[in-house]
């Protein structure tokens, strides 16, 4: 019996010494490793292994937290030493053991277990009245342990806490803010399934997320997300028990942290406060970093509405404005598609892209105008089911008129192929810089009337000789072969002396509408005084222009009702000849001169000797 008592105090020893070293280097494994030798070599057994209780489950020291688990309610009827017990934790990877020792408190509360194959030593050991003393020991052993792990897992778990916090302290970006506490949280349950649900949609690279549907998620998810406050459910369905952890900030919730542990798991305060507390730090990071990115937005969104009032105050023509215009809101906005429509009939503007320079284009304008026809203020669809052409399919769609004084002059149309990619936000700013240009874009549109009615005749809506003398000015200096014409209607008093001035008048009209429908977007035509238009074709060679004389004498009869004749004098300007301005209309005039004196009804090129 002594000798017992000796190997006894021999093992006490040992093991409080190895008790005082784990304390200085906090080793939990390697301390519980050397306790599993000293065990062995005292009783003589080949093997042996060291389940850890936590967690209402047996975890074997060799497997951690990927280990299966054993209730403790498997326990509750047998002895310590049962064999039955050892079977049940055979799967564990102790087939060899066919004996245990289950480690208790002072209350006798489970600490952990120690699976092993007897022998003859330990069984006479067992036998002795010395094994009550020997689990005391034991049990003190582990109290220690555990206190240890405790404490190192308190410091492992603060050290994460720390270091993401710091993480959210030193970011701006949603995303990081996302991926830190995913991160952390794995990292601290291997074991468990981490699940992340957000309110609303998150853009950018992010571990996989899934928007919150209050109708399709678990009663305990929604109770956590609108009150605020952590659930935890034993989801039978699921096999598992599920923690729902709000995200939440000062001014709301931002989504649900949802952790899924085996179902004989129970979450301890320890492993709740620690997902309560990340869980509250990323809800108020996300909230600075939104509150950040809205102030930014806002910013930005000052300078865009500051910098076109400068522009729009400036003095643009239309085409400037436009261009102005369209640079802004795809810099803003990123739109695929943009067009500009004016006019009473609703022209698309040439700077508009690609997509509105086609058919499928203008049939599309024609639906927005139709849309507007019916009463609609401004168009905000997220998802457009009718705006297909040429390979092009768009599902984000924002269309806002341009007014003046309440009536539409014009509108603006952004299209682009992603759903939901204009922002609300996004629209209202579209609506105030559209808001803010409407006037300017009016004033300008009334300014080009205006001009319009200095540079333009009433009567024949050809340009006034002023407006002519500067165009033909600007293309001598660019040195641009040109063509000029002096044109002039045959017996016009005698129209006027038969029909009257009212008749006379409508034959100047018919004439100018021909002329203006033959030279637009080329030349420049005026009415030069009386029954006398001027026209002015610059970069044309001397062929074109005989060629477009000709035309204007053979049609012009057939475009007039009554029908009339007309002289033409035609004189050609180039940079190699030296002539002058003057010097040009003196020469065409004297061509006209000579067309009306050889019979009218007669085109005739100055320094040609014929007329034709």
């Amino acid at each position: 019996m002594n000798d017992y008592r000796s190997m006894l105090n021999e093992l006490k020893c040992a093991i409080f010494d190895l008790l005082s070293s784990s304390f200085d280097e906090l080793q939990l494994e390697t301390t519980l490793v050397e306790f599993k030798k000293l065990f062995m070599n005292c009783f003589e057994i080949p093997n042996s292994d060291i389940l850890l209780y936590d967690n209402n489950r047996f975890i074997p020291l060799s497997l951690g937290e990927e280990s299966a688990s054993i209730s403790n309610d498997s326990m509750k009827d047998h002895p310590i030493l049962n064999v039955s017990f050892i079977s049940n934790v055979a799967h564990v990877g102790s087939e060899y053991a066919d004996d245990s020792l289950v480690i208790r408190d002072y209350e006798l509360n489970p600490l952990g277990a120690v699976l092993f194959k007897s022998t003859e030593k330990w069984l006479e050991f067992a036998s002795t009245p010395y094994l009550k003393e020997l689990k005391k020991v034991f049990g003190t052993f582990f109290s220690q342990v555990v206190k240890i792990r405790q404490l190192y897992d308190k410091e492992k778990t603060y050290r994460r806490l720390f270091e993401v916090t710091e993480l959210f302290n030193s970011t701006m970006e949603s995303n990081v803010i996302l991926e830190g506490m995913m991160g952390a949280v794995s990292k601290s349950f291997p074991a468990y399934e981490v699940h992340l649900l957000l309110s609303h949609e998150q853009k950018g690279k992010i571990k996989e997320y899934r928007l919150f549907d209050y109708l399709n998620e678990r009663a305990s998810a929604v109770d956590a997300f609108l009150s605020g406050e952590m659930t935890v459910e034993k989801a039978l369905d699921l096999s598992c028990n599920l923690m729902n952890a709000p995200i939440r900030g000062r001014q709301g919730i931002y989504g649900v942290l949802q952790i899924m542990a085996p179902k004989d798991t129970e979450f301890t305060v320890t492993q709740k406060n620690f997902i309560r507390l990340i869980s509250n730090a990323a809800g108020s990071a996300l909230e600075n970093a939104s509150l950040y990115e809205q102030s930014h937005r806002l910013v930005n969104d000052l300078q865009l509405v500051n910098e076109a009032s400068r522009k729009l105050n400036s003095n643009l023509d239309l085409q400037e404005m436009i261009a102005f215009l369209m640079t802004q809101f795809k810099k803003a906005f990123q739109p695929s598609e943009m067009a500009f429509v004016f006019n009473e009939d609703y022209d698309i503007a040439p700077i508009s892209t690609s997509f509105f320079q086609d058919d499928a284009g203008a049939e599309f304008v024609d639906k927005i105008f139709a849309r507007f026809s019916m009463g609609e203020e401004a168009i905000f669809d997220a998802n457009v089911k009718n705006c297909e052409g040429d390979g092009n399919s768009f599902k984000s769609l924002v269309a806002l008129p341009i007014t003046n004084r309440g009536d539409m002059i014009g509108f603006v149309v952004l299209l682009h192929k992603e759903e939901y990619f204009f922002s609300f936000d996004s629209f209202k700013l579209m609506r105030s810089l559209i808001s803010h240009s409407s006037l300017a874009i009016s004033n300008i549109l009334l300014r080009d009337q205006l001009q319009e009615l200095v540079d333009k005749d009433n009567l024949t809506k050809l340009y006034t000789r002023t407006y002519l003398d500067k165009s033909v000015a600007a293309a001598i200096n660019k040195k641009e072969e040109s063509i000029f014409l002096l044109l002039d209607v045959d017996d016009f008093k005698m129209v006027n002396d038969s029909y009257g001035h009212t008749t006379g008048d409508e034959v100047l009209r018919q004439i100018s509408s021909f002329i203006l429908s033959k030279i637009k977007g080329f030349g420049i035509a005026s009415r030069w005084g009386g029954e006398e238009i001027a026209i002015f074709l610059p970069s044309m060679k001397m062929k074109d222009g005989i060629e477009f004389a000709k035309m204007l004498v053979e049609s012009i009869p057939a475009q007039t009702n009554p029908q009339v004749t007309v002289s033409i004098g035609m004189s050609r300007w180039s940079p190699t000849d030296g002539t002058s301005y003057k010097e040009i209309f003196q020469f065409t005039d004297k061509a006209l001169y000579r067309a009306k004196n050889n019979g009218k009804n007669q085109y005739i090129i100055h320094g040609v000797s014929s007329s034709k």
